[in-house]
């Protein structure tokens, strides 16, 4: 990621886009930022975070492993997005891992005195909130993903809900997260193209307009 100053880089997300200039100073001043490299690990599970953390360049994963030793990934997030809030928030420990799919780059926020100068504000209080909200949507994907009966279904739903996303992940990721073998989302892909319901662009796929 270009070096840029914090606050700069402040004025790009959309949470903090109304505060002025002396807040951003302010939140500038208990920030910094860290770069990764792809496959570089962000946080693991048991982790106690001090540091609200803010995806601002990259794709990470976010996953965790079943009683088998098995990696089930619960998503993957793009620019601007906060990761583990929630926990950080309550101090307690992280419940998965979190690893870089690519180069990319985190505004670490300190927790404590972001508490004490800002999580009053009720435009952040609103923003976070609005981020924990979209947390949930994703568990409700998931369910979707876990009860839908064909893997046509879970592919289909999988791109009507991620149009953005779906363009910068590749193909065995997407059928990570959706539990399914490669080669069977391989094999569904071709049939929902054959059947209209999707069509090949550029760097993926995408829902054609009338499903």
């Amino acid at each position: 990621m270009k070096n840029k100053p914090i606050k700069d880089t402040l004025k790009e997300v959309k949470m903090f886009s109304r505060l002025n200039e002396d807040e951003l100073k302010a939140l500038a001043k208990i920030s910094h930022i860290s770069n990764y490299k792809e496959g570089n690990i962000l946080f693991l599970k048991g982790d106690i975070s001090t540091s609200l953390m803010l995806l601002i360049d990259g794709i990470v994963s976010i996953f965790k492993h079943d009683n088998k030793g098995n990696e089930i990934t619960i998503g993957y997030f793009t620019k601007y997005t906060f990761l583990a809030e929630a926990p950080t928030l309550r101090k307690s420990i992280l419940p998965s891992s979190a690893m870089f799919k690519s180069d990319g780059a985190i505004l670490k926020i300190d927790l404590k005195k972001f508490e004490a100068l800002f999580i009053s504000h009720s435009d952040i209080s609103y923003a976070i909130i609005q981020s924990l909200l979209e947390k949930i949507d994703l568990l409700q994907q998931n369910i979707h993903f876990n009860i839908a009966s064909t893997s046509s279904e879970k592919i289909l739903f999988f791109y009507q809900q991620n149009p953005n996303l779906s363009l910068d992940l590749k193909q065995y990721e997407i059928a990570t997260i959706l539990g399914i073998a490669p080669e069977t989302f391989s094999r569904n892909i071709k049939k929902l193209i054959k059947e209209e319901k999707l069509e090949k662009v550029n760097s993926g796929y995408r829902v054609v307009k009338d499903n």
